[in-house]
């Protein structure tokens, strides 16, 4: 595909051909409407407001084909259906004016034909309209978005294939009976992808000149190049760009498009970490901490139905209830300047996530921005960057915080003894950093914390029986347990036997 550069202008106003579209949409479907309340109805709508209606119809069709074409130079589509699309567009512009022509009186005055040309012609513009959108839709949102979501009764009569995954919640949820022997990304990550990033890289419309519905494409990448490095999430652009604000435009999904969730994120970096293999089960790869209860979750059974038990965090639901202020525009741009995102945790309110994800080199000469904003911050993520104990301070600030994600960091035990002020903390992620018994021990005044992850720490199964005297109902994450891990062990068995036998 050849990438052409146009103006800035011309860029800009083919951006609202989508929106002037639908004006001679409307009114072409308000013109046929009118001709059959004329023909079977006793109200009579009168030739001068379906003259205005036709010529508003034909001046509309055409301002919106120059709108189309600005917006077609910019590249990305299929060129096959763009030039169907162009000249089915161009066509029905034509055929509104020849609707309107033959309809007024002058022409009719002169041409007795005229009057037997109109219907067949309103006929036959309905029709072009129907097609030209149709296709206008295949660029926009890919060739199967009208029927993907047929139910499987009326695609068993279609005879098109059962779905073999269902939406629910906005959250690809696929019915597998044995989670270990899942393939990660054709199973896990490729419904993500085509469920919020198809629609824009497709076959038909193919913006950055990206496909994600082709697996040698989608390696391939864009026009920027590749867009995932395998092992390394900071260098994996699709990453970045899920995590730059929804206002930035260079943040994917677009703004309005329904976006990548939490555990949709955690899923496909972990994909990333663990080499973003493309025929790999999950038995073959290291199932990490974050990412064990997401796919619990996918795998359904008991163990899912629990982790949505455990997870009921109802200090944060009491504080959700309660007003602050917003915060404020110039400290979200200075939390952006360092790498760092505000992310609204709800329409509702003014709380929020304080993230610095996509930020590796954030480090304790960055704290103090930790607590910007002290009332509003529920969740911190500090998860993999260069913080060490004495950032601590400044995550003290945050009254309300409920969680925080320390897993991956230098800290340790003087960390611990740091934050025990977070009287509101539920959910805290130590994973793979130097904290011993003796710090978690100081722990035990936060009475309200009910899940605390320590894969990978100095901790003691002594140290965790220590602190759940004091801390009865907490929830302790330390990997995966020893069913798990015997489940797991005989599946890669029972694969090097596979291998070993067909060798």
């Amino acid at each position: 595909m050849i990438i052409v550069s146009i103006p800035e202008w011309i860029a800009f106003i083919g951006r609202f051909h989508p929106l002037a579209v639908h004006l001679p949409i409307g009114f072409f479907v308000i013109i046929v409407f009118f001709e059959i309340l004329n023909k079977y109805s006793k109200i009579e709508i009168s030739t001068e407001i379906v003259n205005v209606s036709l010529l508003i119809t034909a001046f509309s069709a055409t301002f919106a084909c120059i709108l189309g074409y600005s917006l077609s130079l910019e590249g990305g589509y299929n060129a096959e259906i763009l030039e169907e699309h162009q000249w089915q567009g161009i066509g029905l512009a034509g055929v509104t004016w020849l609707i309107y022509l033959v309809h007024s009186n002058w022409i009719k005055s002169k041409f007795e034909a005229a009057n037997f040309l109109y219907l067949p012609l309103l006929g036959f513009g309905f029709l072009l309209m129907m097609v030209a959108g149709h296709h206008g839709g295949n660029l926009t949102h890919g060739e199967a978005y009208l029927t993907e979501n047929t139910p499987n009764p009326f695609r068993k009569w279609l005879g098109m294939p059962d779905k073999e995954n269902k939406i629910v919640d906005n959250e690809v949820k696929t019915f597998i009976k044995d989670i270990n022997q899942v393939l990660v990304y054709q199973d896990i990550v490729k419904p993500i992808f085509k469920q919020k990033c198809e629609q824009c890289h497709n076959a038909s419309k193919m913006k950055g000149n990206l496909r994600m519905d082709d697996l040698e494409l989608l390696k391939k990448g864009g026009k920027h190049g590749v867009i995932f490095k395998a092992s390394n999430v900071e260098e994996s652009e699709f990453i970045n760009r899920i995590l730059l604000p929804e206002a930035d435009e260079e943040h994917m999904p677009p703004k309005g498009k329904n976006q990548i969730n939490e555990n949709e994120l955690v899923i496909l970096k972990w994909w990333i970490q663990q080499g973003a293999s493309f025929d790999k089960k999950v038995s073959q790869l290291t199932v990490n901490d974050e990412v064990k209860p997401i796919l619990a979750a996918i795998g359904g059974g008991a163990s899912a139905a629990a982790l949505v038990k455990q997870d009921k965090f109802v200090v944060e639901d009491a504080i959700l209830t309660q007003s602050v202020s917003k915060v404020g525009q110039a400290d979200i741009e200075i939390i952006k300047k360092a790498g760092g995102l505000i992310l609204p945790l709800s329409q509702n309110n003014n709380y929020i996530e304080l993230t610095f994800l996509n930020n590796p080199k954030f480090s304790d000469k960055d704290a103090s921005l930790i607590s910007t904003a002290p009332m509003q911050t529920l969740w911190l993520k500090l998860s993999n960057t260069q913080i060490t104990d004495n950032s601590c301070e400044y995550i003290a600030k945050l009254s309300n915080l409920t969680r925080l994600h320390l897993e991956n960091t230098k800290i340790t035990d003087a960390a611990l003894r740091a934050i025990t002020p977070l009287q509101n903390l539920e959910y805290l992620n130590l994973t793979n950093t130097a904290v011993t018994d003796k710090g978690l021990m100081t722990l035990a005044p936060l009475k309200n914390l009910k899940k605390i992850y320590l894969w990978k720490t100095r901790v003691t199964g002594a140290g965790i029986e220590n602190l759940k005297k004091n801390l009865p109902n907490l929830i302790v994450e330390i990997g995966i347990n020893e069913g798990q891990m015997a489940e797991l062990s005989k599946s890669k068995v029972d694969e090097k036997s596979d291998d070993v036998y067909k060798k």
